[in-house]
């Protein structure tokens, strides 16, 4: 089936008629990002017309904007009909925003790698064992006989060494090592990316990271472990990116599951939570979906309401009865 789909995917991208709106979700990451500007770049250099949209207002973070190439814009307000929609990373339509899929374009495309996947679109490329979506660009980019160039290669190499881990996840087949090898043959730099990647970090994001290192607790006999960045911990570092940090706590020893809670309201009763455990038998995304926010097993976020205890008082129980539920 994903194979048939592949094929479905591959002719609709050879359409000379067909313009593209591309998005991805919302809070984007490496992957997100990447997925994007690969495929859209690659579209483009075949001839069609494509537009990125994106719900946040700032869609690209800064340890990402190095991917923006010059005039390479990605619009939060316009939407343009007409035109076939690819939604890029997102399990749920709802990941896109609060926006309704089909004003942004018809039919949908769905293409993603998350395991919970709704199958939102018109058409479902849901490869739930690939790496990453940009694996699966990649393979659809190949499928379609549009060849790859630097410029598409780049941001289709960081959304795989992104989200496997810089290749040390369980996600990590002899495929997405092919595939990788494939993209650094088309110019992807690896070193000029990984300095860019983790090489370049802010001095309030490093101040940030030892704010939630300092603060770590360990529950269930050091299985969990939890760290906390209000308000005041964000203004005393001058940032407000925590990325890293959750990855972090969960390289402690012993760790099998870690969680960072950011602030993201004034008054610290509003929470993004990221999660990570050390191996896909155990679930984060099913405690992430009791609030609304999904992911994979082993890599999952959502947000929640109420002051910190109130939302401690539910997020340690749950990340301790997933522990017990591994399979």
């Amino acid at each position: 089936m994903t194979a048939a789909t592949m094929e479905v995917v591959a002719g609709l991208l050879r359409d000379p008629a067909r313009s593209f709106v591309l998005t991805t979700h919302t809070n984007a990451d490496g992957d997100a990002i990447g997925s994007m500007l690969g495929l859209g770049r690659a579209l483009r250099a075949a001839g069609r017309t494509v537009h990125y949209w994106h719900f946040d207002a700032v869609p690209v973070r800064d340890d990402l904007a190095f991917l923006l190439e010059a005039g390479e814009r990605i619009s939060h307000d316009a939407h343009v009909g007409g035109a076939t929609l690819i939604a890029l990373d997102c399990a749920t339509a709802g990941r896109m925003g609060e926006v309704e899929p089909s004003s942004l374009g018809s039919p949908v495309i769905n293409i993603d790698h998350h395991h919970d996947n709704t199958r939102f679109g018109d058409v479902d490329l849901v490869v739930d064992d690939a790496s990453s979506t940009a694996e699966i660009v990649a393979t659809l980019l190949q499928t379609a006989g549009i060849p790859l160039t630097e410029s598409i290669a780049t941001p289709l190499y960081v959304g795989i060494v992104t989200d496997t881990g810089r290749f040390g996840y369980a996600n990590v087949a002899p495929a997405t090592l092919r595939i990788a090898a494939d993209l650094v043959a088309a110019g992807a730099d690896i070193p000029a990316i990984c300095r860019s990647l983790y090489e370049e970090t802010p001095l309030g994001a490093t101040r940030l990271l030892g704010a939630a290192l300092t603060g770590v607790r360990l529950i269930a006999d050091g299985r969990v472990a939890l760290a906390s960045l209000n308000q005041a911990a964000l203004a005393e570092a001058g940032s407000d990116s925590s990325d890293g940090a959750v990855e972090a706590l969960r390289s402690i020893q012993g760790v099998e599951v870690a969680a960072v809670l950011r602030s993201v309201s004034v008054d610290d009763r509003q929470w993004r939570i990221s999660m990570r455990a050390s191996s896909s038998e155990v679930d984060v995304s099913a405690v992430a979906r009791e609030r609304s926010g999904g992911g994979h097993r082993a890599a999952a976020g959502c947000t929640a309401d109420g002051d910190l205890a109130a939302v401690l008082g539910w997020l340690e129980p749950a990340l301790t009865a997933a522990l017990s539920e591994q399979r």
